[in-house]
């Protein structure tokens, strides 16, 4: 079996029925597909050896100001968490300090979620992340103003049922079978692994039917002139990444 999908997950922690014990303590990291918070999956995310896996998007709620909350009659309608999401690879953070250290992540205040007229995203998750096989991933995130604390200290008594207190956004594309093995090939390659490209190549692969050996090679290398002329731009227009200076 073969397939090419788009997902789009998200994760919510809202009112509805909320417990204390609902409620994530500040400043502390938690997985949204294993934290046992908001509706999250109950298992990691573990990519299979006939799959690939690369992460487009990820984005959470905006806002920063522990004051830009609202409390009608002692119910809380409205809460700001100040969120940052990071993307963890095995056991491997994304996002570092200038220090090379692990930190929380990326501010829903650069990619926030949901987008409005009035919040745009000022990041992209560029170039996207590509996940192996047998590799784990998870997205894991931390809020920093103190929902727990606010309530012991008597700025409200219950939660509105509808209230939404934090949203994380993923958006990632799975390839599965004989279009994770391109993908693969297209990674060894140095070509950036898109449906465009895995596509473009199964049909290469095709027309090689007919071809030699030399004239299928002449493809690749080909690729490989494709893939290094778009470095040599990105690096002349300020949008290399670490990789592009760090590979031949």
């Amino acid at each position: 079996m073969m397939a090419i999908r788009g997902e789009l997950y998200e994760w919510e922690l809202t009112g509805k029925e909320l417990t204390l014990a609902d409620i994530p303590p500040a400043g502390m990291e938690f997985s949204v597909f294993t934290s046992g918070y908001g509706n999250e999956l109950g298992q990691t995310a573990l990519v299979s050896e006939d799959s690939f896996v690369v992460i487009n998007r990820v984005a959470c709620t905006p806002g920063v100001s522990p004051n830009d909350y609202e409390v009608v009659g002692g119910i809380l309608t409205k809460w700001t968490p100040n969120m940052f999401v990071q993307i963890v690879i095995d056991t491997t953070g994304y996002y570092r300090d200038p220090q090379n250290l692990y930190q929380a992540g990326i501010s829903g205040m650069a990619s926030p979620y949901p987008m409005t007229v009035n919040r745009i995203k000022y990041y992209d998750l560029f170039p996207p992340i590509y996940v192996l096989p047998d590799q784990t991933w998870d997205i894991r995130f931390t809020l920093y103003n103190d929902l727990l604390k606010a309530y012991e200290n008597g700025l409200f008594t219950n939660v509105d049922d509808n209230i939404v207190l934090a949203q994380v956004f993923i958006d990632y594309t799975l390839y599965d079978g004989t279009d994770a093995i391109l993908a693969r090939k297209l990674l060894s390659l140095g070509v950036p692994v898109t449906i465009d490209t895995v596509q473009w190549l199964r049909q290469l692969i095709l027309q090689n039917k007919g071809l030699d050996t030399e004239t299928f090679d002449f493809y690749l290398k080909a690729v490989r002139e494709i893939a290094k002329k778009a470095k040599e731009k990105r690096k002349l227009q300020g949008l290399a990444s670490i990789s592009d200076y760090d590979s031949s």
